[in-house]
């Protein structure tokens, strides 16, 4: 039963990303469930981990995200969706709380309660301690560092029609919850802006012991990258030729 509902939920995402641009597509959504279940293989060393559960959330992490959701459009149910492809309650439920916590959006927004003394004990202890969500938000958030980061982020930015480098763009330093959110809904700010403001970041957030070792190296291209960008934009500079 367990393959049958992988392979459901395959044929189902690949459909459903087809509306994405990108940088947010099927190829997308299997490097980042190949890179997963990579570091639910090192996980499973050192603590118990269900990689079923891995699996599917990673094929369902960016179904229904709130960046592309349409005005009106009818909210997507992953319980609803993995009951009926034959999954037990317990897990469906596992895997849709992985999904709902996966996103840097989430994490800002938990991070926030947490130093306000608001969040749930329960949840932020869940949240800390959960190996599948470790390796499903480690997984995406070596995406969207290193080599495919840079392509990502440029797609993404074409797809949104935003500016690639505007040296005067000042960048959101310490971005909130709300700057976030309204900021992906806009053509505001810039592709590099947006490094500062979160790839950068993404290295020292990783929950893994594998994920923090890529991510290092991985955010090292990234840190060149921008480095080479500075030094090709002031090319142009009076006296530089």
């Amino acid at each position: 039963m367990s393959d049958n509902t992988v392979l459901v939920t395959e044929e189902f995402v690949r459909a459903y990303m087809s509306k994405y641009d990108c940088s947010h597509d099927w190829q997308h959504v299997q490097r980042v469930v190949r890179q997963a279940l990579a570091l639910a293989k090192y996980e499973a060393q050192r603590r118990p981990i269900d990689t079923l559960v891995v699996h599917l959330a990673a094929l369902l992490h960016d179904v229904d995200d709130a960046k592309y959701r349409q005005s009106g459009e009818t909210e997507f149910s992953s319980k609803a969706f993995l009951q009926e492809a034959g999954l037990d309650s317990d897990r469906a439920e596992l895997v849709c709380r992985v999904v709902d916590a996966v996103s840097f959006r989430k994490e800002l927004l938990a991070n926030e309660r947490d130093r306000m003394g608001t969040s749930d004990p329960d949840e932020r202890q869940w949240r800390l301690g959960c190996a599948e969500l470790a390796c499903v938000q480690d997984a995406d958030r070596l995406d969207a560092i290193g080599a495919f980061g840079v392509l990502r982020c440029a797609a993404f930015s074409g797809a949104r029609n935003r500016t690639l480098h505007d040296p005067l763009d000042s960048v959101i330093q310490n971005i909130t919850y709300e700057q976030y959110v309204a900021q992906s809904g806009s053509t505001s700010g810039t592709a590099i802006a947006h490094f500062h403001e979160k790839l950068l970041k993404l290295a020292s957030m990783m929950k893994t012991e594998r994920g923090q070792q890529e991510a290092q190296q991985r955010h090292r291209y990234i840190v060149g990258f921008l480095r080479q960008i500075d030094e090709e934009y002031s090319f142009g500079d009076i006296g530089e030729i």
